[in-house]
């Protein structure tokens, strides 16, 4: 099974949905790895690190990856390959969508957002993607009613989307940087939001492969 995370620009959640969903897979018991193509930032790499140093459970495996094509060939090894790509879309992101059970595309609330984030959709469609291999997922929303209405502008597309959006929170960051993925806060109602992404996300991937 391949999940990558795909966005048209940085700061979206991009990087932070892959590592989650790379936990949990690893907490269920799954051979996960997880695949950093931003060999520059390495920022889930430096991630998974910090996580070692600090003994975290469970450990999730992490690799740099300058070719993508290094990194799918890695999937054999594996019973879930979770590619956390460019901050940009290239010809690269295009051979990585056309081979993962689900690609999820993560996005702000604004319009300067969405609108690349749903035009990658119809490309990617136009290029032979399945349709239901493609969801979307809100990240960092500055408040519950623009969380709301970016999802509804994602349904307005005709796409798939996550029932629930990340908002932006300190504790989020706080987690992070401590090696911890937004399922692992110390806050209740932060990893409950998350976990619920998290969930459709595992849940949607399973289903397509």
């Amino acid at each position: 099974m391949i999940i990558s995370f795909l966005s048209q620009k940085g700061g979206v959640g991009r990087s932070t949905l892959a590592r989650a969903t790379a936990v949990e897979f690893a907490r269920s018991g799954k051979k996960t790895h997880l695949a950093d193509l931003d060999s520059s930032q390495q920022t889930s790499a430096k991630w998974s690190e910090r996580r070692d140093n600090t003994g975290i459970s469970p450990a999730v495996e992490t690799g740099v990856y300058r070719r993508h094509d290094v990194a799918l060939k890695a999937a054999s090894n594996y019973e879930c390959l979770v590619v956390d790509t460019r901050p940009f879309v290239d010809i690269s992101a295009l051979d990585i969508a056309r081979q993962s059970s689900l690609v999820v595309i993560a996005t702000g609330t604004s319009l300067d957002d969405l609108e690349p984030s749903l035009l990658l959709g119809h490309e990617l469609i136009h290029k032979g993607i399945p349709h239901n291999r493609l969801l979307y997922v809100v990240g960092k929303a500055p408040s519950q009613a623009e969380g709301r209405a970016a999802i509804q502008t994602i349904n307005a597309w005709q796409f798939a989307c996550t029932g629930t959006f990340l908002t932006f929170r300190p504790g989020y960051s706080i987690s992070l940087d401590a090696g911890y993925s937004i399922t692992e806060t110390s806050w209740k109602t932060l990893n409950h939001r998350a976990r619920n992404i998290i969930h459709d996300i595992c849940a949607r991937a399973k289903a397509s492969a």
